[in-house]
């Protein structure tokens, strides 16, 4: 299908023509994202934030070149960029030891556990913490700071931080269980 009609819309600032080709290229930019980032809400996101460079830059868009590939180098420049934020998270890089963990150890697991749903089955679990375990679990882990750090900035000691953390551990082992046994062991390593 051609669509240089549709772009030089765009270009002229046609939002009927960005919402046709919004509507024609949105999935395959989703499935693409989805294939690098793991994560249905973050590859949401891409689709959304390519989509708004688009608009914002239309009136540059050569009609002449390939749309798609004009999208999908927008995409893949979001995804480098999401991947270098990503990478100095410490929830994070626990992830992808994870991941690695799973590949090369775990293959009678059928199911690999994706970002989201750590995210979610962890933030359900830390609701059972005190505010206190829950403070010190994400300033230690979601953080990274050093327990020597929290206990300076919370006033208290760092053996107390050290049985809050143990406490903390116990509890969200037991909240999540299951294949995320093995994810919160390497989290809390």
């Amino acid at each position: 299908m051609n669509y240089e009609k549709h772009i030089v819309g765009l270009k002229e600032g046609s939002y009927n023509d960005f919402k046709f080709l919004y509507e024609q290229f949105s999935g395959n930019l989703y499935g693409f994202a989805f294939s690098l980032v793991r994560s249905e809400s973050l590859a949401k996101d891409i689709v959304q934030e390519t989509f708004m460079k688009v608009w914002i830059n239309r009136e540059t868009i050569q009609p002449g070149l390939s749309f798609k590939s004009y999208l999908f180098k927008i995409s893949r420049n979001l995804i480098i960029d999401e991947f270098r934020k990503q990478m100095s998270n410490p929830v994070f890089e626990n992830y992808l030891d994870y991941c690695d963990e799973l590949q090369t150890s775990h293959h009678e697991i059928e199911q690999q556990i994706d970002f989201d749903l750590f995210i979610l089955r962890l933030e359900e679990a830390k609701k059972k913490l005190t505010l206190r375990q829950r403070e010190i679990f994400e300033m230690s882990k979601e953080q990274g700071l050093s327990s020597s750090k929290i206990a300076e900035e919370l006033g208290i000691s760092e053996q107390t931080i050290y049985n809050q953390l143990s406490t903390v551990m116990r509890i969200l082992r037991k909240e999540i269980g299951g294949s995320l046994l093995l994810l919160l062991t390497l989290f809390f390593d």
